[in-house]
């Protein structure tokens, strides 16, 4: 049996996260550049790893059934795998709730 091909999708608060922390790092660096970088890395680094290794995230029940956590620099990454895709939930700083 084939591994399904997976597709990352991001959810609407996760968007709003982004957006967030997009604003917070242009805030602290001034550049654009910087900021569109470090999104794309991001958006790379989760694609990658969630695409070949899907359950590589930590289980985290307490946030609910087949919820997982990627860790991401200074972030942590909730998802949840569906039948052929990777919902991430949202985003959240590892030192704050």
């Amino acid at each position: 049996m084939s591994k399904p091909d997976y597709h990352v999708v991001f959810s609407p608060k996760a968007v709003q996260r982004l957006e967030e922390l997009a604003d917070y790092l242009f805030e602290k660096t001034q550049s654009p550049e910087f900021v569109i970088s470090y999104l794309e890395k991001l958006e790379n680094y989760l694609v990658d790893i969630l695409t070949l290794f899907p359950e590589s995230g930590t289980p985290m029940e307490k946030y609910g059934v087949g919820i997982r956590r990627l860790s991401y620099q200074k972030y942590s990454i909730l998802y949840r795998i569906s039948a052929d895709q990777i919902d991430i939930l949202t985003f959240y700083r590892v030192n704050l709730p």
